[in-house]
């Protein structure tokens, strides 16, 4: 049971970053991912680690965050969610 929960929260942060990509993309953002994470962490005020973390699908935003996030680029929560 432990496993699937594991392997579902995998693919959400994946299906997430995917979705997180693709945003970045329609602003413009430098295609390396050092770049966006700088940005990306410059915009939602967080560490450059854990924007990293996000655009690469190896973490998944709190609830607090994926909204702020969804705000800042104009998009659904469950779009971006993958949901």
């Amino acid at each position: 049971m432990l496993g699937r929960k594991i392997v579902a929260e995998v693919h959400n942060a994946k299906a997430f970053a995917a979705r997180l990509q693709r945003c970045m993309d329609d602003i413009g953002a430098p295609a390396q991912i050092r770049e966006r994470a700088a940005l990306l962490s410059k915009m939602l005020d967080i560490p450059k680690h854990e924007a990293n973390a996000l655009l690469e699908g190896r973490e998944f935003p709190a609830p607090q965050l994926l909204e702020q996030i969804a705000n800042e680029f104009e998009v659904d929560t469950k779009w971006l969610s993958g949901n």
